[in-house]
C-alpha cells in the first residue's frame, strides 16, 4: 500500500490556453479494481479509479503534498503564475485536473497551445492509465485525500 507514483497535472486556466502545471507525487496508494470500487462506490463508479494521497499536517492547519503546500481549487487559481508550480491543489468538475499513473518526464509547465486537441486530449491518445480528478475527500483522522478519476 502506498507504493505507487502518478504525476499530477494542474490546470490554469487562461485567455491563450490552459497551462498544465506538473508534479510527481510518489508514495500513493492507487487502486483500480473495479469491483471493488463498485461494491464502495455504487454502479455510477464503474469507470473510476481510487487515488489515496497522503498530506503531512502542520500545526497551523496548513498541509503539503509531494513537499508542496496544498491550496484548495480556487486560491491556487489566483495565485500569480509564476507562483502556480510552488503549490499542489486536486480540482474536479469541469475545470479538472488529471493525473497519469507513472512519472512524468519534466515538471516545467505545459501549454496547451503545444497540442492541436489540448495536452489532456493528447495524454489520453498516447498513453494508458490517464485519469480525470472527478471527485476529492479530505480525511483527517488518517491524512489522506481520496480522489476518484475517470
Amino acid at each position: 500500500m502506498y507504493n505507487d507514483t502518478i504525476t499530477l497535472f494542474n490546470r490554469y486556466v487562461n485567455r491563450e490556453g490552459d497551462t498544465w502545471y506538473p508534479t510527481i507525487i510518489r508514495g500513493v496508494n492507487l487502486n483500480i479494481d473495479r469491483a471493488a470500487i463498485v461494491a464502495k462506490y455504487g454502479a455510477q463508479s464503474a469507470d473510476s479509479v481510487v487515488l489515496n494521497i497522503r498530506y503531512f499536517l502542520f500545526s497551523d492547519g496548513n498541509k503539503t503534498v509531494a513537499d508542496k503546500p496544498y491550496l484548495p481549487p480556487k486560491e491556487w487559481s489566483e495565485l500569480p503564475n509564476d507562483e502556480l508550480g510552488g503549490s499542489i491543489t486536486f480540482a474536479g468538475g469541469t475545470l479538472y485536473d488529471f493525473f497519469y499513473v507513472g512519472e512524468w518526464n519534466s515538471t516545467e509547465p505545459i501549454s496547451d497551445r503545444e497540442y492541436p486537441k489540448g495536452f489532456y486530449a493528447y495524454m489520453n491518445e498516447e498513453y494508458d492509465n490517464v485519469f480525470a480528478v472527478s471527485s476529492v475527500g479530505l480525511y483527517t483522522v488518517i491524512p489522506h485525500f481520496e480522489i476518484l478519476g475517470k
